[in-house]
């Protein structure tokens, strides 16, 4: 059941440098909101506990966001009416890490030799975070005053393997962006950008990277990019910019 008890600030610092010591890296989002605090947090995630401490001494009441590791997904279910739809679709979610959200529940699973990107409404009332992208963590502090809470806690031995069906849904989704798109993308990929379009071809490739790459893994490949094909260059500030704003545009998608 959704709680309202406050969270004491104490608590958050002491909940993050927790998931810190046990390997998971972490950020720190608004208060009672999903938004990085931290400019190219993509970067900055860290499991460094003196860091760590550093942000919450800034920021006592941050909401605590973990960043999801490769092999990884997190399914956000965000209405008891999304859990009835997989139920009369006979798509059962096997027992596994598990924490309740505002309106619904965040469900840990491992994709052995899959690695998926994020997906927004892969079904009805359900998307899928990702590596690379992150999820707000107990005891963080929803808009509502709604208390994350875990049901199963975070422990790497209780991470269940995400079951087949959602295993196959996820091979199918990770097939589409390399379609009928492909030969475009390799060509504008491989192409030089000359003053006047850089920007915006910038733009667009870290749109594309950050959609189907995970973060980590997009923000080098972008900067790689940036540096080998936009004549002249662009300055290094403007283009950590747009890479920063694009992933966080993304991050967006993944928070609630």
């Amino acid at each position: 059941m959704t709680s309202f008890t406050p969270t004491p600030p104490g608590s958050l610092m002491s909940a993050a440098q927790a998931y810190a010591r046990d390997g998971w890296s972490v950020i720190p989002l608004q208060p009672r909101g999903k938004k990085p605090l931290i400019k190219d947090w993509v970067r900055k995630a860290t499991t460094d506990v003196d860091v760590i401490r550093g942000w919450w001494r800034t920021w006592p009441w941050a909401n605590i966001g973990i960043v999801i590791p490769a092999l990884h997904v997190v399914v956000d279910i965000d209405s008891p009416d999304a859990i009835g739809r997989l139920r009369a679709e006979d798509l059962e979610l096997p027992a596994s890490v598990m924490a309740r959200t505002c309106n619904g529940t965040h469900t840990w699973y491992l994709t052995p030799g899959l690695q998926s990107g994020n997906r927004v409404g892969i079904l009805p009332g359900i998307d899928i975070r990702a590596a690379g992208g992150y999820v707000v963590a107990p005891p963080s502090v929803h808009a509502t005053g709604a208390v994350y809470k875990w049901q199963v806690p975070l422990k790497r031995t209780a991470i269940a393997e995400a079951p087949d069906w959602l295993l196959e849904m996820l091979r199918g989704s990770n097939q589409k962006p390399m379609g009928s798109d492909a030969d475009r993308w390799v060509t504008k990929l491989q192409a030089e950008v000359h003053q006047g379009s850089r920007n915006q071809t910038l733009t667009e490739v870290c749109g594309f990277l950050f959609h189907y790459v995970p973060a980590g893994p997009a923000a080098v490949l972008a900067q790689l990019w940036a540096s080998s094909k936009l004549k002249p260059p662009l300055a290094e500030k403007e283009v950590q910019r747009t890479i920063q704003s694009i992933a966080s545009r993304e991050a967006r998608h993944y928070g609630e």
